[in-house]
């Protein structure tokens, strides 16, 4: 059985998947992290950080808190 390789996530995909998960948590989250999030969006349209995954499992992970 053959394995799957991991989808190579794009910094555009990085952001609508942030975005998304911040209108998805907005009644959820506090001021502190949805500007955590808003700042996590910028830095995926920025291509800042070590690589999109990465930046979306650190907005998951502020969800997470």
């Amino acid at each position: 059985m053959l394995e799957r390789s991991p989808t190579r996530l794009s910094w555009a995909d990085c952001e609508q998947k942030i975005r998304k998960l911040h209108r998805a948590a907005l009644d959820d989250v506090t001021e502190d992290e949805s500007r955590r999030l808003c700042h996590l969006e910028l830095s995926a349209s920025r291509h800042a950080g070590k690589s999109p995954r990465h930046v979306l499992e650190q907005a998951k992970a502020v969800l997470r808190s």
